[in-house]
């Protein structure tokens, strides 16, 4: 989907507009005599290799038609291509970026790549990646007097923000020529991006950058490599053609460019030696002799071989592919380095200053924030005033209801006290009588021959004439009593000739606390007609003595 240029700069018209990550990924690059490639499948956070291999060049067809031919007739399927492009197609600038806030640098690094390659003729297409490695030393320290002595205070200044930058551009014809070229084939374009900066990321994550001062070489054919690194930050980039791929004059030739190229660094001090590292292929089980020649160089330049794997897909082997080299480490950096959104260089999406401000928008937004301002506040308060009303009519209306039902409320509450009053009236006298009952001696010992209860204000009260057959009953009764928390007081104790099985006889008055009504454990209330016939029969049994035996 295209959209117009100042669209483009949008972050979500950029993500609208770039390829969707689906399917599987062929990453390539050539050179003068090889066209490399490799297909990936993305596997969560992940690459695995589903095929790769090399094709043979034709000066007379381009690269991409080449591999889409070799593609049809191993029915390989690709969903997305990530075009890695090397120097003689992708023109490389080294430019010094002013001090500048980071916002600012990607318009600055443009103007200087204009300023030094084109005419204005013709729109460009330019990104870059700063050189950190590259960057001027610190201010001095506060005891390096004559050093600052020296510079001036700007200079310094200066030197503490400014940076070096590489800048990789072509002209937007030619990267509408390579997109079309790509989808004429069927291989829709998501990347394109410089060969040489592909492999720094995974193999800095590797962590194979461990001298102060590294030189990475990538010999490909005709031209080799080189990367200068600080550390693991980038510092320099240089290509140069090879005169011959003989061992001996291959490895003088990268000698004499890594020397001269060293002398024209003011970031390297005299006399600082680099380690040396070259990019190898990491063989498969069956294929080590291309990779002879590599490890040659390795030795005749005493350097240290690095490399990057990628895991393959089961049965890879199964279907041959242990019969060629292993893919290309280069190929492998370019998609890790894609899988985590990382590429530091890509031409379909280079970095972009921000849009300037229309200052017509710029009046224009604050004129009509002001009128939507003064709107809104007379909105504001006549929604204010409007709710004011509102209000008061509901609190008028609540007003009403809530004197209606504060006065449901006090009839409510002159009930409820009438009838905890009448609860509190009430004496549970079954359950005092069950409890007298369990204290009292068995039946051949004491005889109750009446019984009668009252109620003297908190205090329950009952009047009791017992028959004993031995006056210590007496006693024993009393302390029982007690014991239970009754208040017992005899009296009248007489002997009773004439009864021979209980010949003695006393009064006893017991008198118990009435518990109040919301420390009973329940109350048990009859329905009204109930309630008043029952309360009926305990006013007259009450109110009379009534004479009862008792036998157990």
């Amino acid at each position: 989907m295209q959209f117009p240029a100042y669209l483009e700069r949008l972050p979500f018209i950029g993500s609208i507009a770039g390829p969707s990550k689906r399917g599987p990924m062929m990453v390539t690059s050539w050179d003068q005599a090889n066209v490399y490639f490799l297909v990936v499948k993305e596997r969560k956070d992940s690459l695995t290799a589903t095929a790769w291999g090399t094709v043979q060049r034709d000066s007379e067809r381009p690269p991409l038609a080449l591999l889409k031919e070799y593609l049809d007739e191993h029915k390989i399927h690709v969903a997305r291509l990530l075009l890695l492009l090397p120097r003689t197609d992708l023109e490389m600038t080294t430019v010094e970026v002013p001090p500048a806030e980071d916002a600012e640098v990607a318009a600055l690094v443009r103007a200087e790549v204009e300023q030094l390659i084109g005419d204005g003729d013709h729109e460009l297409v330019v990104d870059y990646r700063l050189l950190e490695g590259a960057t001027p030393a610190p201010l001095p320290q506060v005891g390096d007097t004559d050093t600052i002595a020296e510079q001036s205070d700007d200079a310094l200044g200066e030197r503490l923000r400014s940076h070096s930058a590489v800048a990789f551009s072509m002209e937007h014809s030619e990267l509408e020529a390579w997109e079309a070229a790509a989808t004429e084939l069927g291989l829709p374009l998501t990347a394109l991006t410089s060969r040489q900066t592909a492999p720094l990321l995974p193999l800095g994550q590797q962590r194979v950058f461990r001298a102060p001062l590294s030189v990475l070489i990538v010999v490909y054919e005709g031209e080799v490599e080189l990367s200068f690194l600080r550390g693991s930050r980038l510092a320099s980039l240089r290509t140069f053609r090879a005169g011959s791929h003989e061992i001996s004059s291959l490895t003088e030739q990268i000698q004499l460019e890594v020397q001269r190229s060293m002398s024209l660094m003011d970031f390297v001090t005299p006399g600082e030696s680099p380690e040396w590292l070259l990019l190898t292929r990491s063989p498969l089980d069956h294929a080590a002799s291309e990779d002879d020649d590599a490890m040659s160089l390795c030795e005749a330049l005493d350097a240290r071989s690095v490399s990057l794997t990628i895991s393959m897909e089961p049965g890879m082997v199964d279907r041959g592919q242990d019969a060629m080299p292993a893919p290309d480490p280069v190929l492998i950096g370019a998609a890790n380095a894609f899988l985590l959104d990382r590429l530091s260089v890509d031409l379909t999406n280079p970095k972009l200053p921000p849009v300037p401000p229309n200052p017509m928008l710029r009046w224009g937004a604050i004129g009509g924030f002001a009128a939507a301002s003064i709107a809104l506040v007379a909105y504001t308060l006549y929604a204010d005033v409007r709710d004011l009303a509102t209000k008061v009519s509901e609190k008028q209306q609540e007003l009403v209801e809530v004197e209606s039902v504060a006065n449901k409320v006090q009839e409510k509450a002159d009930e409820t006290r009438f009838v905890e009053q009448w609860l509190a009236d009430q004496v549970d006298w079954l359950s005092q009588l069950q409890r007298l009952s369990s204290l009292f001696p068995e039946g051949q010992l004491a005889n109750v021959r009446r019984l009668s209860a009252a109620v003297d204000g908190s205090t329950g009260v009952f009047d009791l004439s017992i028959q004993v057959n031995d006056p210590s009953r007496v006693a024993e009764l009393e302390n029982r009593l007690r014991d239970a928390g009754f208040s017992i007081t005899s009296k009248r104790i007489s002997e009773q000739a004439n009864n021979t099985e209980y010949p003695w006889q006393f009064e006893a008055r017991i008198a118990f606390a009435i518990l109040p009504l919301d420390e009973r454990e329940s109350t048990f209330v009859l329905p009204t007609d109930q309630a008043d016939e029952s309360g009926k029969a305990m006013d007259e049994s009450v109110g009379m003595d009534a004479e009862t035996e008792v036998s157990e």
